[in-house]
């Protein structure tokens, strides 16, 4: 063979291997992107099992802040807690068939934001105890262990039927930064009445076999001038589950609505509605100093 073709078989050959490199190196690098943008990516809206199967790893100490067993508070502080205390309460529609597992990758994530997290359990509907009012004195006894044992007043992040706790607790003398509902239910009248299984769960938490609503129901419900501590709410505009008729007491300042998200985003670590509950958090903190 001349030696004209040979090196031209030759510098043919160092040519595609170049390009096998490079096409792999380009690849790694989109997949490198891709990894660290996966709140952009996530599809929306997230579902529970999604959330569900989101792991968890971080350590976590178990507190009982009262004598039943569901009187415990879990604590996940995974680097120096500069950002303040959290005080996250789970939804579940107020019944004791979803605990509070779901929430704690959320937990998580906020705790490698710098966040001291605690994560109450309380007693819901089924439990001895547990719907209105001892749902929400449940909360407000694991708040003040909370600061007692921190010594800083927190901030309440609740999810749904936890948004509504932790609202409905911010109408006490509970010292506390502000809180951020996400998705939370406001008015257990007009909830009530609509259809759905979340919906459903009104008239036992609330004590009564069928939807009887009077003025308990009324004062179970968030009075929002009765709070004077900082509040921000995020809620996806595809929430099948709390629609935005719950959050139109706000100003809409104090709301934010992100787009095709839906009830289960708010909590999932890997959202584009996750990262707006970090601002609005970060927004309360800040109002709180």
């Amino acid at each position: 063979m001349p030696r004209l073709l040979v090196g031209f078989d030759t510098r043919l050959l160092w040519r595609m291997h170049l390009r096998r490199h490079l096409a792999k190196a380009c690849l790694r690098l989109v997949s490198l992107i891709l990894a660290s943008l996966p709140a952009q990516l996530m599809a929306e809206p997230v579902s529970f099992s999604e959330v569900l199967q989101f792991p968890f790893s971080a350590a976590v100490q178990v507190h009982d802040y009262a004598d039943s067993p569901q009187h415990t508070v879990l604590n996940i502080q995974e680097t120096d807690p500069s950002h303040g205390v959290v005080a996250l309460i789970h939804g579940g529609c107020w019944s004791n068939a979803y605990d509070r597992n779901h929430t704690l990758p959320m937990a998580e994530a906020l705790s490698t934001m710098g966040f001291d997290v605690w994560v109450p359990e309380y007693r819901r509907v089924g439990d001895a105890g547990g719907g209105w009012p001892g749902s929400l004195e449940d909360i407000i006894a694991a708040v003040e262990f909370v600061t007692e044992k921190t010594g800083r007043q927190p901030i309440l992040v609740g999810h749904s039927a936890g948004g509504h706790l932790a609202l409905r607790a911010a109408q006490t003398d509970l010292a506390i930064n502000g809180v951020v509902g996400l998705a939370p239910i406001t008015d257990l009248v007009s909830y009530g009445a609509e259809s759905g299984s979340c919906q459903s769960m009104v008239a036992p938490f609330m004590g009564d076999e069928t939807y009887s609503p009077d003025e308990s129901y009324r004062d179970a419900s968030v009075t929002l001038n009765a709070i004077n501590v900082p509040v921000a709410v995020v809620i996806g505009k595809e929430d099948p589950i709390v629609g935005a008729a719950q959050v139109a007491v706000f100003d809409a300042t104090q709301v934010i609505t992100v787009e095709d998200a839906g009830h289960f985003d708010v909590i999932h670590p890997k959202t584009k509605a996750f990262s707006a509950v970090v601002t609005a958090l970060e927004a309360i903190k800040e109002r709180g100093r």
